[in-house]
C-alpha cells in the first residue's frame, strides 16, 4: 500500500517516522507548501509536490495522510478525494465545524472513499486497557469518571493556533482527545454543561470544565492551556461499584478487594516523534491500526462518522 503524506511540519514527521516502520506500507511522496518541507523531504528521501493533485497524479498513492494545520484540513481532504483518492487519513480534527464534517463525509460517501479521523488515543493501550474494564464489568457498573489534560500556554506555534477560526483553540487542541475517549467508552451523553474562563491578557478562552450527563452517572472533564510553566499533563479516573482504575502514566486497578494491579500497557515498538512528546507508541499502535483496516476490505468506519459529527457539534458549543 502506498501513501502520501500531506504536510511535514511536527505530527507529518510523527507520522512519517512510525509510518515507514510498518510492513507493507510505503511512504511515496510529501507534499509540502514551503523551502523547510522540501528540504525535510529531501533530507528523508523522498519525493516532494507542492500540491495534493500533482502527488496524487505522479504517484498514484492508496492513501493520503493528511497532517496539515487544522484550518485546512477540510480543504485538503476535498482536494484528495476530487483527485481520486479512495482512502483519507486526516489528523484531529477532521474540520472546524460539525457542518464542514457532514461536507466532507458527504463527499466522500459520494466517492466510495474512506475518511479516518487520526483519534490517537482510541488506539493507545492505555485506552484500550481502560475499555476492556468497562465493557466486562469485572469491576461492576460506571459510577463516575473524570478527564483532565492540562499544558502550558503553547508558546512553540507561528501564530495560527492562537486563533479560534483556524485552530478551535483548547477544545479542538486539547479536549477533543478526551471527548472522542468519552464517546468511544460511553457512548452520547444526555446533557453537556460548561464553564471557561477567558485569559485576562488576551481573548483567548484558555480553561474549560466540562460535565457530560448520562442517565446514571457523570464524566467531568477539565483542559487548558495554564500561563504557568507547569508540563503536559493528561489522567484520567473511573469509579466502578466495585473498583477504579486510574492512569497517570501507567494504569493502575484498585479492586474492592484484593491489592491493586497495573494492567498491561507494554509498547512493544516504541519511536521518537521528533516534537514535544516523548518517544511514544500511540502513534504506531494507532496508524498500525488504520492501515490494517484499510487492507482489510471492510466498509463500516473504523470510527464512527457519527460519533465525530457529534464530537464537533459539542466542541462547536463550549
Amino acid at each position: 500500500m502506498r501513501t502520501v503524506i500531506a504536510g511535514f511540519g511536527g505530527m507529518g514527521i510523527v507520522h512519517y517516522l512510525n509510518t515507514k516502520l510498518i510492513e507493507g506500507i510505503e511512504v511515496a511522496g510529501i507534499v509540502g507548501s514551503t523551502v523547510d518541507d522540501r528540504k525535510k523531504a529531501e533530507e528523508y528521501g523522498l519525493s516532494f509536490f507542492p500540491s495534493i493533485t500533482e502527488a496524487f497524479d505522479a504517484v498514484r498513492p492508496d492513501v493520503i495522510d493528511i497532517t496539515t494545520p487544522t484550518f485546512i484540513h477540510k480543504e485538503h481532504i476535498l482536494q484528495a478525494l476530487a483527485a481520486g483518492c479512495k482512502a483519507v487519513i486526516c489528523e484531529k480534527p477532521l474540520a472546524l465545524s460539525s457542518d464542514d464534517a457532514r461536507a466532507v463525509i458527504s463527499a466522500a460517501e459520494e466517492r466510495d472513499a474512506v475518511i479516518i479521523p487520526a483519534h490517537v488515543m482510541r488506539f493507545t493501550k492505555e485506552f484500550k486497557a481502560l475499555k476492556d474494564v468497562v465493557d466486562s464489568a469485572v469491576f461492576g457498573k460506571v459510577l463516575d469518571a473524570s478527564f483532565s489534560r492540562i499544558s502550558s500556554m503553547p508558546k512553540w506555534t507561528s501564530g495560527w493556533l492562537m486563533d479560534r477560526s483556524k485552530s478551535g483553540l483548547v477544545p479542538f487542541d486539547l479536549h477533543i482527545h478526551d471527548l472522542d475517549m468519552i464517546f468511544a467508552l460511553f457512548g452520547k451523553m444526555d446533557r453537556v454543561g460548561s464553564y471557561k474562563r477567558k485569559s485576562t491578557e488576551s481573548n483567548v478562552d484558555e480553561y474549560f470544565h466540562v460535565s457530560y450527563i448520562y442517565d446514571d452517572f457523570c464524566v467531568n472533564a477539565e483542559a487548558g492551556w495554564l500561563r504557568a510553566s507547569v508540563p503536559f499533563s493528561a489522567s484520567w479516573r473511573v469509579i466502578f461499584e466495585h473498583g477504579v482504575v486510574e492512569c497517570k502514566g501507567n494504569v493502575m486497578a484498585y479492586p474492592e478487594d484484593g491489592e491493586p494491579y497495573e494492567l498491561d500497557t507494554h509498547y512493544d515498538v516504541v519511536v521518537p516523534t521528533g516534537i514535544n512528546v516523548p518517544p511514544t507508541g500511540w502513534y504506531y499502535e494507532e496508524l498500525s491500526a488504520i492501515y490494517s483496516y484499510l487492507g482489510s476490505g471492510r466498509k463500516e468506519p473504523i470510527i464512527p462518522y457519527d460519533d465525530i459529527v457529534e464530537e464537533l457539534k459539542i466542541l462547536e458549543n463550549l
